[in-house]
């Protein structure tokens, strides 16, 4: 008897959602930030991606979410982009029933909303479905970086 019937479609497959940060090669001067900003918000409503970006000091944090395959595609996009280097996905999620962000379709956001963010992805990295992430330590460091009250809230 078969189960699961894997040639059948998802009849509501729902949201994808992924968050990741990187570290910028070069940095980039506020006119710079503004324009990559305007260009993501013009990209990102062609295809009905929805999310938020922070940057601060190099680093860049971003969440984006909307079908799976346009924002995989958009990763691997993001993949190349010579522009950064030490890419590290924090953490995706499938099947969502709502965006987190549906009214932006790129938002620049504060570092306390970067602080939230990763440290949403540092609590989901530690025992998602009671499965350990192996990247946890990175995102642990990731956030002692860019909140130092951080490693005072984890010390016992």
């Amino acid at each position: 008897m078969q189960l699961i019937q894997p040639d059948l479609p998802i009849i509501n497959p729902g949201f994808y959602q992924l968050a990741y940060c990187s570290i910028l090669k070069d940095a980039m001067g506020q006119p710079e930030i503004d324009a990559l900003v305007a260009h993501a918000q013009t990209n990102n409503a062609k295809h009905e991606i929805t999310g938020m970006m922070m940057i601060d000091q190099g680093l860049i944090v971003q969440w984006i979410e909307g079908s799976r395959s346009t924002v995989r595609n958009l990763w691997d996009n993001l993949l190349a982009d010579p522009r950064h280097y030490c890419v590290v996905e924090l953490l995706h999620r499938d099947f969502q029933d709502q965006r987190m962000y549906p009214n932006w379709s790129m938002r620049l956001a504060s570092r306390l909303e970067m602080i939230a963010t990763v440290r949403q992805a540092h609590d989901l990295a530690l025992a998602p479905l009671g499965l350990p992430n192996p990247w946890a330590p990175a995102i642990s460091k990731l956030c002692e970086l860019i909140d130092p009250a951080f490693a005072e809230t984890t010390q016992g």
